[in-house]
C-alpha cells in the first residue's frame, strides 16, 4: 500500500514550474542552436563581463565538470573565450567574444518579449512575489547547508 504525504512535493512542483517556463524559451533557443544552459552562461557573461570559472558555475547552477564541457562547445562556436592570468595559472576566467556579444544583443529582445508576454498573463505583481518567495526559500536552503557544513 502506498501512503500519501500530507505535504505537497515541492521538488515536483518546482520542476514542473521550471519546465513550464522553459517551454516558452526552448523552441527559441533551438532556433539559434543553443541549449538553455549555454544561454544561461552567455547571459551571465553579457551581464557581468569577465567571470571566474567558479563564480560562473555557481551563478549558472551548473556543476563544474558539466560546465567544462559546455564551455568547450561554446568556445568551438566562437561565443566564449577562456582567459588564464599569467600570475595564477590555476584560475580560469571567461568572457564573451564579439560573436557571443552579438548573439546576446540580437537574441535578448526576443527573450524579453517572451517575459513581457508571461508578465501580461500572470501579472507583474505575481511574478515579483514569486521571485521574492523563491529567493527567500533559496536563502533558507543556503543557510541550512552552511549550518550542516559547520557541524
Amino acid at each position: 500500500m502506498v501512503t500519501t504525504s500530507k505535504h505537497m512535493s515541492l521538488n515536483i512542483v518546482l520542476i514542473q514550474a521550471r519546465e513550464a517556463l522553459m517551454s516558452h524559451f526552448r523552441p527559441m533557443l533551438n532556433e539559434i542552436g543553443i541549449t538553455d544552459q549555454q544561454w544561461r552562461i552567455i547571459r551571465l557573461l553579457a551581464e557581468n563581463g569577465t567571470m571566474d570559472f567558479q563564480d560562473l558555475a555557481a551563478q549558472a547552477c551548473i556543476l563544474r565538470p558539466s560546465l567544462t564541457g559546455i564551455l568547450t562547445r561554446l568556445e568551438k562556436m566562437d561565443y566564449v573565450v577562456r582567459l588564464k592570468p599569467s600570475n595564477d595559472q590555476r584560475r580560469v576566467y571567461l568572457k564573451l567574444t564579439k560573436t557571443g556579444e552579438s548573439l546576446y544583443e540580437s537574441f535578448c529582445p526576443r527573450v524579453d518579449d517572451r517575459y513581457d508576454l508571461l508578465q501580461d498573463r500572470f501579472s507583474q505583481a505575481k511574478l515579483q512575489q514569486l521571485g521574492q518567495l523563491l529567493q527567500e526559500f533559496t536563502k533558507i536552503a543556503d543557510e541550512h547547508t552552511e549550518a550542516e557544513i559547520k557541524e
